[in-house]
C-alpha cells in the first residue's frame, strides 16, 4: 500500500478537529451555556469533553503511525491510503458526475439555486393559500424552503448512488477499484448541489425577515450548518451502499425506490409541521416522526435558521446515531456481496 505522510496528516487532522471545536462554541454557545449534565453545568463539562476528544484523535494518529511501520491491519490508514491512491479518480468522478446533470444546460449549476426557490413558490400558493395546510407555522416559505432543500439533497444522493455500480459497469469489469469509491463519489458530487443549495436558503431568509413580522434574521448558530450537512451526508453514504448493492442484483429496486420516497416525502414534515398533528390529538403520528431520520435532518436545520438557536443536543446524537447506524449497516452489506457484483454486471 501508498506509504501516507502521516506528520502532514496529523496537523490537518487538529486543524479541522479546532476548526470545527470553535464553529461549535460560538455556534451553539447559548445551549452550552444554559445546559446541565446530572446536575453539573455543561459549561464546566464541555472543555474535558473537548480535550478527551483531542487526546482520542492523538492515539488514534499514533496508532496508524505504528501499524505503517510493522504493516498491520488498521481500518484509518487503510482507509486514508486508499484516498491517496485513488484521489485523482475520485476526484475526475466526482466532477464527471456533477457536470453530467447539468450537460447541455443553459443554466447551468444555476438550477441548484433556482430550483428550490420555484418549488418553494409553487408551494407555498398551493398549501398555504388554496389548501391552507400551513397552520400556526410562522415563517412558512422559509420553513418550506429548508424541507425542500434537504429533501432535494437527500432525494438526489440516494438517486444518484443507486445507480453507481450499475452506471459504470464498463469501468469496474476492467479495471480493478475499490468498488464503495462509487457510491461515496456520486454521493460527494450531489452533496455540491446542496451546499449551493444552502446560499438561496440564507440570502431568502435575510431578505425575508426584513420584510416579515416577526423579523427574521440569521444568528450565529449558522454556523452548525456545516454540522447538520454532514451528518445527513453520511446517512446518504450508508444509503448509498445499500441501494447501489440491492440495484445490481435487483433492477427493480430503481422503481421501488421511486414510491418509497414519494411516500417518505410526503410522510416526512416537509409541506405540514407535527403541531397540526398534535393540535388533533392524532399523537401516534408524532411519536412515529420520531422514528424518522429525514425529520431529525431537517429539524436540525429548521431550529438554526427559523428558532436562531442551536438544537438540542439530544438532537446531535439522534442525528448521529442514525448516519452512523445506517453507514454501518449498508458498508457491511456492501462489502459482504460485493465480490459478486462482476457475476451481475
Amino acid at each position: 500500500m501508498t506509504k501516507i505522510d502521516l506528520k502532514r496528516t496529523e496537523k490537518y487532522a487538529f486543524l479541522i478537529f479546532l476548526a470545527a471545536v470553535v464553529l461549535f462554541t460560538v455556534g451553539a454557545w447559548d445551549r452550552i451555556f444554559a445546559a446541565s449534565v446530572f446536575g453539573l453545568r455543561f459549561l464546566w463539562i464541555y472543555p474535558v469533553l473537548v480535550v478527551l476528544l483531542a487526546l482520542i484523535l492523538f492515539l488514534y494518529i499514533g496508532r496508524m503511525k505504528r501499524a505503517q511501520v510493522s504493516g498491520k491491519k488498521c481500518a484509518g490508514l487503510f482507509f486514508l491510503q486508499t484516498m491517496h491512491k485513488y484521489r485523482f479518480l475520485i476526484e475526475q468522478l466526482v466532477q464527471r458526475d456533477f457536470k453530467i446533470k447539468y450537460k447541455r444546460s443553459v443554466l447551468g449549476a444555476f438550477w441548484s439555486f433556482l430550483n428550490p426557490l420555484l418549488m418553494m413558490t409553487v408551494q407555498y400558493v398551493v398549501f398555504s393559500h388554496l389548501l391552507n395546510i400551513r397552520g400556526n407555522t410562522e415563517h412558512y416559505a422559509i420553513y418550506l424552503l429548508c424541507g425542500i432543500v434537504m429533501w432535494n439533497g437527500f432525494n438526489d444522493c440516494s438517486t444518484q448512488s443507486m445507480r453507481s455500480i450499475t452506471s459504470n459497469a464498463a469501468l469496474i469489469t476492467k479495471v480493478y477499484v475499490p468498488k464503495y469509491i462509487y457510491p461515496v463519489t456520486r454521493v460527494l458530487s450531489a452533496s455540491i448541489n446542496i451546499v449551493l443549495s444552502m446560499i438561496p436558503l440564507l440570502l431568502v431568509t435575510t431578505v425575508y425577515g426584513l420584510f416579515s413580522t416577526p423579523h427574521l434574521y440569521l444568528s450565529k448558530a449558522v454556523l452548525l450548518l456545516p454540522f447538520g450537512l454532514l451528518l445527513m451526508l453520511i446517512f446518504c453514504v450508508g444509503m448509498g451502499f445499500f441501494l447501489s448493492s440491492l440495484m445490481v442484483f435487483f433492477h427493480d429496486i430503481e422503481f421501488l425506490w421511486g414510491f418509497v420516497s414519494t411516500l417518505w416525502m410526503y410522510a416526512t414534515p416537509i409541506i405540514y409541521s407535527l403541531s397540526m398533528f398534535e393540535e388533533k390529538g392524532v399523537m401516534w403520528f408524532v411519536k412515529l416522526e420520531q422514528f424518522n431520520p429525514l425529520y431529525h435532518y431537517i429539524q436540525f436545520i429548521r431550529t438554526i435558521v427559523l428558532e436562531r438557536q442551536s438544537p438540542a443536543f439530544s438532537e446531535y446524537g439522534i442525528c448521529l446515531a442514525f448516519s452512523v447506524g445506517l453507514f454501518l449497516l449498508g458498508f457491511f452489506m456492501f462489502r459482504k456481496v460485493q465480490d459478486r457484483f462482476i457475476l451481475y454486471l
